[in-house]
């Protein structure tokens, strides 16, 4: 089998984050047709050994879980139902979901050497949970592994070797609003169409965030009563859709107006963005005009996107990732790659809820990881099929961190081929560069010693 017919028997499977037994299942029966060592543990994480060469044991690792995205009202159950794979001008995507390339193909591509007849010492490490709370790595056995070098196959751009990466922060901000006022109806307004993305990857490529533009377009009404502000979906998740309820004195004519306006003022940056404004008879709760205002305030006011670069290349940054005004609750997700920065945040963060009386909770935290004068990346740099292979920091929060400080002197890099528009609908990889990529590390497992 290659690789992609790999990736397309993993399609098949649902392993939404926290749904990965059938995913473990799939690769222990994998390792016992071939009569290869495995083990699985409680949480899913699955290791499988290989050894046809008595040299040191080189550790492959990827991770099972996929961000579970969906076109809105499209009918699809990431508990159950498979993906569908389209091919398309040398690409492949799915249909009206995100595709799990990230990082299904890191994983195809392992059990594809697995697969192959060269001659090698690996121990290949599937964890879980990448996506969320990073559970599998937190707690995978490290006593298994006698590997110094671990390669993962968990990056989106061909010709690169990662060696750095920042940590994240899962940050919740509780609030205590009152709901003093009541109406009758009141106005529900989304706002849609832009790009989304990851978190990390994608934070400076300047595709909005949904929460802070409906904020800011809120705030045009200048007299309103906020009944519930929600939108986002996960904490490293740019969020593209976004939703308000509120009450204000303004007819329904002057509301649209005004909405129209401002989506015409964005069209030439985001020229998907779009919203929909209706009116619902309903009698509902709200929060009165000075506290509308205030959290308005907050959200525009809320330090998002970049936080800090160098050399145009993003060290520390804040996604306001979702938001729910009736569950009092909002979620952001946090990376810094350098020591201060992220400090400096963190401090900043906790001064400016204190001053708006909100709670600020540390949900999760995982480490980041750097790769200095390495065996690892020499061997990668030798046997790369590109003429200029680039050494990079990337600013995505993987799971190596939790290996590095587990495994004493361990080396770690990631290589990966081209994948496209992860954790959103748009997400694509780039057939021809599996090959290249599937080539690069066949060359380079074949020459490890």
């Amino acid at each position: 089998m290659s690789t992609i017919n790999f990736f397309k028997d993993i399609a098949k499977i649902p392993r939404e984050s926290g749904n990965e037994e059938k995913i473990a299942n799939y690769l222990c029966e994998f390792a016992q047709k071939r009569n290869l060592e495995y083990f699985k543990d409680s949480y899913n994480n699955v290791l499988i050994k290989k050894k046809t060469k008595n040299s040191k044991p080189i550790i492959l690792q990827a991770h099972t879980d996929m961000v579970c995205e969906k076109e809105k009202d499209y009918p699809f159950d990431f508990k159950n139902d498979s993906i569908e794979l389209i091919i398309e001008n040398g690409f492949i995507k799915a249909n009206k979901t995100t595709l799990g390339a990230d990082n299904g193909v890191g994983i195809a591509q392992i059990l594809n050497i697995l697969d192959s007849d060269i001659k090698a010492n690996i121990e290949a490490v599937f964890t879980v949970s990448e996506e969320t709370s990073m559970i599998g790595a937190i707690n995978f056995d490290t006593s298994l592994l006698k590997g110094k070098h671990l390669l993962s196959l968990d990056g989106f751009e061909e010709k690169t070797i990662i060696n750095e990466s920042a940590c994240f922060y899962d940050l919740i901000i509780k609030s205590n609003y009152d709901y003093n006022s009541k109406f009758n109806y009141y106005y529900q307004l989304s706002i849609n169409g832009l790009l989304g993305g990851h978190s990390g990857f994608d934070i400076n490529k300047n595709r909005g965030n949904s929460i802070i533009l409906l904020a800011n377009l809120i705030k045009k009404f200048k007299d309103f009563n906020l009944i519930n502000f929600y939108g986002g979906t996960k904490f490293n998740v740019i969020p593209n859709e976004a939703t308000c309820e509120f009450y204000t004195n303004l007819s329904f004519e002057e509301i649209k107006k005004i909405c129209t306006k401002f989506i015409s003022e964005h069209k030439n940056i985001f020229p998907s963005l779009n919203y929909k404004i209706e009116v619902i008879n309903q009698t509902k709760d709200s929060l009165d005009k000075k506290d509308s205002q205030s959290f308005i305030d907050f959200l525009i006011n809320f330090p998002n996107e970049v936080i800090n670069s160098y050399n145009n290349f993003p060290t520390t940054s804040s996604n306001l990732a979702v938001i729910n005004l009736k569950k009092q609750e909002i979620k952001v997700g946090f990376r810094s790659s350098r020591e201060k920065e992220e400090k400096a945040f963190l401090d900043n963060l906790k001064e400016l809820l204190n001053e708006n009386k909100f709670e600020l909770i540390i949900h999760g935290h995982q480490p980041g990881f750097e790769t200095k004068n390495s065996k690892l990346i020499d061997g990668l740099l030798k046997t790369s099929p590109y003429e200029n292979t680039v050494v990079t920091p990337v600013h995505i929060t993987v799971e190596l961190g939790f290996f590095k400080e587990k495994i004493k002197d361990l080396e770690v890099a990631i290589i990966s081929p081209n994948i496209k528009g992860a954790h959103s609908t748009n997400e694509c990889v780039e057939i021809a560069s599996i090959e290249r990529t599937d080539k690069w590390l066949k060359d380079f497992i074949s020459n490890y010693n």
